[in-house]
């Protein structure tokens, strides 16, 4: 989780912070709460840069979650990668790196379809005409 939350959290900050001053100035003008900036214009601005860092964190989570396999890990895909490379059985070890492979293609496909779902408003999910 440690090395997934850094680009999500900078990801997020960064979409926070690039809100259009314009629609902010608008808010001020119409009274609106912080509260209710944060909710209605600062949040759903930044869902496209917080569904960006979530592509690169569940990329590092992965990693992260093998690593801390191979260090500490008394079962999961990282110790079936040591223990296989260590009698040199080639063939689970690249078994064991294909599940990787389609794990982090199905988590990155489930984020994408979460994206999909929740920024139907966004340039980036207009088709073109």
């Amino acid at each position: 989780m440690l090395i997934a939350i850094f680009p999500i959290l900078i990801d997020t900050v960064l979409g926070l912070k690039s809100t259009d001053p314009e629609m902010l100035a608008m808010a001020r003008v119409n009274q609106a709460t912080r509260a209710r900036v944060l909710w209605k214009i600062r949040f759903p601005n930044a869902l496209p840069s917080i569904f960006a860092g979530m592509k690169v964190g569940v990329s590092f989570a992965l990693v992260g979650t093998i690593v801390g396999e191979f260090v500490a890990g008394g079962s999961g895909l990282g110790h079936v990668i040591l223990v296989a490379q260590g009698s040199f059985d080639t063939p689970t070890v690249f078994v064991a790196l294909a599940l990787l492979c389609v794990l982090g293609v199905l988590s990155f496909k489930l984020i994408e379809l979460l994206e999909r779902r929740w920024l139907k408003w966004h340039a980036s999910q207009l088709s073109p005409h």
